[in-house]
């Protein structure tokens, strides 16, 4: 009997070679076109024009350049050498390193030993990436009925595209008059606001809690009206009448107990400072999901990290108990949180280096907000030199002598005991001391309490110091999965002794 005849068959389109990889994109918080929250994350990988550089290497071996794919079929993958991978006699993968940059920013280095296919980076950002820039002259004059007295501190805040801004105290009787020039984003550009994909805009009046035996200090929402008319016209402010709503609600939350800042200080032993009751706050709004990493904003206020939110209460962080404030009816879709930091400061060089204790609460079950600081400190920190010995970064003395900018250095740690703290990564930023600032010239991410540093990277005669973050709230990044996220959210921030090349 004759063989049948063999028949070639051309593979699919869309069937995807097994290829080893890990993949970085983009991590979206963005609004549903009915102005809530959209229930789902996106993660589009970057557009070809802003990819990030990508070098990959073994942990002491050269970099060599990788690709990045913004291809949807390959969304955000890198591929890496299988031999990555692989498992040694014991079970185990050897440590190796990625290396991205993005377009204009601060090299970003992983040593870690990913799980193949799993492993998802991600860059936080809120709102659609898609903003065409904010037409010059555009903003809103806002009369707001029901509204009796005088404005104190008026601003206007948007969610869709987040802004914050403030807007100019009128006259008695007058309207509110805002240009759009005054917002800010609090992540990613400033765009347009487009109340066609769910945008939308408040007018929120605030006053300082500072008169009579009960106050607090705090600075509160006393009301707030949503605006009728969101898009913005070019060279105009769109006039518009609004309903003000003077109703507030109480804000129920566990006091920070002083305990917590005993355990600041206490682990950071030399390296305290003065811990700032100024300085450490406690801030209630609304934040765009908790599915999304709780400390991705920046606020010139304040000294440490902050969750994207829009902000209707800020405390000291002892108050009492918060005294009820203003909550948006329209606001009332997106998840309320509560954060507050404690900050520890000391000066070295003419600079501030703020250490502290940071946590961003969701609301329980139960109502109300439990407090916890659930990321564990870094403590014993060391830093090996290739001819100087093993420095103490967290001993009495800085500009410790660090010897010749060569070698590998090693830095290592340990992080704070308890049932009660956890960290899922480091991220260790490598700081440089110029005039009167700071320079971050690398970031290192790290599941294991010990970054290798390239002593070629260091530059002679210079003053460094680390800035050690531990985080609690990726639970799966000890598998190289960066995106799942838990709250409460939480890091430990610490400023090590500074040391000095030769």
């Amino acid at each position: 009997m004759p063989a049948c005849p063999t028949q070639s068959w051309d593979a699919p389109v869309d069937v995807i070679a097994d290829m080893p990889h890990v993949a970085l994109t983009w991590q979206v918080a963005a609004t549903a076109p009915s102005g809530g929250p959209d229930p789902l994350l996106a993660y589009p990988p970057f557009a070809a024009a802003i990819a990030p550089r990508i070098r990959l290497a073994t942990l002491d071996g050269p970099f060599q350049p990788a690709d990045y794919s913004s291809d949807p079929a390959t969304p955000g993958w890198i591929q890496i050498p299988r031999e990555y991978f692989t498992l040694d006699t014991s079970g185990h993968a050897a440590t190796w390193r990625l290396e991205y940059t993005m377009p204009g920013g601060v090299p970003h280095e992983l040593q870690w030993t990913p799980m193949d296919k799993l492993a998802h980076l991600t860059v936080p950002i809120v709102g659609r990436l898609d903003r065409p820039p904010a037409p010059s002259g555009g903003g809103y004059t806002i009369t707001a009925d029901l509204h009796t007295g005088t404005y104190t501190g008026p601003r206007l805040l948007t969610t869709g595209l987040w802004t914050e801004g403030l807007a100019n105290i009128p006259s008695s009787g007058a309207p509110v008059d805002y240009d759009f020039s005054n917002a800010n984003s609090l992540s990613g550009a400033k765009g347009r606001p487009d109340p066609t994909q769910g945008d939308r805009a408040f007018l929120v009046d605030y006053f300082t809690d500072s008169s009579g035996s009960q106050a607090t200090g705090c600075r509160v929402a006393s009301g707030s009206a949503a605006l009728t008319a969101v898009a913005l016209q070019p060279g105009a402010h769109t006039v518009q009448t609004v309903t003000w709503d003077a109703g507030r609600s109480m804000v129920s939350s566990d006091v920070v107990g002083i305990g917590f800042v005993g355990r600041l200080t206490t682990n950071l032993g030399m390296l305290h400072g003065t811990f700032s009751a100024q300085l450490s706050t406690l801030l209630f709004g609304a934040a765009p999901s908790t599915d999304f990493p709780g400390l991705t904003g920046a606020s010139p206020a304040l000294l440490l990290p902050v969750p994207v939110m829009q902000t209707l209460l800020q405390c000291p962080y002892n108050v009492a108990a918060l005294p009820s404030t203003a909550q948006p009816a329209l606001l009332g879709g997106f998840p309320t949180v509560v954060h507050v930091q404690l900050v520890d400061t000391r000066q070295i060089l003419g600079v501030t280096l703020a250490s502290g204790l940071e946590t961003v609460l969701a609301s329980s079950t139960g109502g109300g907000f439990k407090m916890a600081f659930p990321a564990a400190m870094a403590t014993q920190i060391k830093l090996a030199t290739p001819t100087r010995g093993v420095l103490d970064l967290g001993g009495a003395a800085d500009q410790l002598a660090a010897g010749a900018p060569s070698g590998s250095f090693t830095l290592s740690f340990t992080p704070e005991a308890g049932s009660d703290v956890r960290v899922d990564y480091y991220e260790v930023t490598l700081h440089r001391f110029t005039p009167d600032e700071l320079t971050s010239e690398r970031v290192y991410t790290v599941t294991a309490p010990s970054v290798r540093i390239d002593g070629a990277l260091l530059a002679p005669g210079a003053d460094y110091v680390f800035e050690i973050r531990s985080y609690k709230g990726h639970v799966r990044a000890p598998l190289g999965d960066f995106a799942p996220i838990d709250y409460p959210y939480g890091a430990a921030i610490v400023f090590t002794r500074t040391f000095k090349t030769s």
